[in-house]
């Protein structure tokens, strides 16, 4: 047996959808550099150039409508140890719910596929936006005796409305797209005992260098003040919202950061830790660093997954949430 094969032989085969996007990007640049693991890269977009010189180890790019259940890609699967799902038709919060609709059927297909071919371990990118509505009810900041924190286990209230300039942004239709996966997944959890399913609701993880200060509430879409203003429920007087409080919700937002070294760390670990396939449910965990004084609860060497996030927006130099 030649060392090429049978070093490719040992290597986890790893299948990551949505390999283009913001965290597709940052997870395959992340493994190609440990070179121990082979990637199949799954996107609807033509093949970027990922910078990838050496044969070991391999990287197979595959353009894809990932709706399709019969093409090259869910033929992959079989040969597929891991999935890593990060593609969605629209990866805003303020997605429409025809997008959202389409993330559904996107995830919704990758999953089942990946069960019905046997992959060993599902990794889902779904969001915080699924219990986002809890900022209205709790406050932004954790309380002394932790009881307002958010966990991988918080009743879900998806989605919320912000300004974000002088646009409305409703992530109802975007978090309730997440939701809907996280369920489906622990359904196919009890019904298919083979697969590891994982859930990871991200925070606030932007483009490049995801430097603290680059995070915002700020959308791309979203609904002008003046067209939705009878539609959208707005904050009142005495309602207590904080919809139009600025600060606020840029606190918010940055209480929900997710560094790059974690994004990849926790990711790292959910490829890596012991599957637990007594498991009848799929296990939903916190994707966002150490923000002190944040009701975001982040995974603990304590968890389910033994990962410590190495990252605070509260010991950033010159980047402090405030």
């Amino acid at each position: 047996m030649s060392s090429l094969y049978r070093s490719t032989f040992m290597r986890k085969r790893v299948l990551i959808t949505g390999s283009n996007g913001n965290l597709g990007s940052k997870l395959v640049h992340f493994l190609i550099s440990t070179k121990q693991y082979d990637l199949f890269l799954v996107d609807i977009q033509p093949e970027c150039n990922f910078k990838h010189t050496a044969s070991i180890p391999i990287v197979e790019y595959i353009s894809a409508d990932l709706r399709s259940q019969n093409s090259l890609w869910t033929r992959k699967l079989r040969r597929t140890d891991i999935v890593v799902h990060f593609a969605a038709a629209n990866a805003s919060p303020g997605a429409s719910w025809s997008d959202a609709s389409d993330s559904m059927d996107i995830a919704f297909n990758v999953m089942l596929q990946a069960a019905k071919a046997r992959v060993g371990r599902v990794i889902l990118a779904s969001s915080c936006h699924v219990v986002g509505g809890w900022k209205e009810h709790g406050g932004v900041e954790r309380s002394q005796d932790g009881s307002n924190s958010l966990t991988g286990g918080t009743e879900p209230l998806v989605g919320m409305v912000y300004t974000s300039g002088d646009i409305i942004v409703d992530s109802t239709a975007y978090a309730s797209s997440h939701f809907a996966a996280e369920r489906l997944a622990s359904t196919l959890a009890a019904s298919y005992p083979d697969s590891f399913f994982i859930a990871v609701r991200i925070g606030c993880c932007e483009r490049g260098e995801n430097k603290l200060q680059s995070v915002t509430c700020q959308q791309e879409n979203g609904h002008s003040h003046d067209d939705d203003e009878d539609r959208l429920p707005l904050s009142t007087p005495g309602s207590g919202s904080t919809l139009d409080d600025p600060q606020v919700v840029d606190k918010w937002f940055k209480s929900m950061w997710l560094s790059n070294d974690d994004f990849t760390g926790l990711f790292l670990r959910c490829m890596e830790c012991p599957a637990d396939l007594s498991r009848k449910s799929c296990l939903v965990l916190n994707g966002v660093s150490a923000n002190g004084g944040s009701r975001w609860s982040p995974e603990s060497d304590d968890g389910p997954i033994k990962f410590t996030p190495s990252s605070d927006s509260q010991q950033v130099p010159g980047e402090v949430a405030r």
